[in-house]
């Protein structure tokens, strides 16, 4: 994976044991995501602090968001899951 800004891969899997992955959100989307929970990797994401980042770490399906505004991602949280029931999602519990 390449870090967009400055250009240099980046390891992320230095630790083979370790059965979580930080990861900076904006290094996340789906190929890494692929690649992590194949592994059965747990990936938490930090620092999203603002709603598109947290939207998108959503839909990435990360373990974990960490954020300095848990009530915005609170917030947001149960703004999807409304919009997935009136949607006809079903949602496990």
């Amino acid at each position: 994976m390449i870090d967009p800004s400055t250009g240099t891969r980046m390891k992320l899997l230095r630790m083979r044991g370790a059965a979580v992955v930080g990861v900076y959100h904006p290094l996340i989307d789906e190929p890494l995501m692929k690649i992590l929970h194949g592994m059965n990797k747990k990936v938490y994401a930090w620092t999203v602090d603002d709603e598109d980042s947290m939207k998108k770490m959503l839909f990435e399906r990360v373990d974990a968001i960490v954020t300095s505004s848990p009530s915005l991602l609170q917030r947001l949280m149960q703004d999807v899951r409304t919009q997935c029931l009136a949607e006809g999602f079903s949602l496990s519990p």
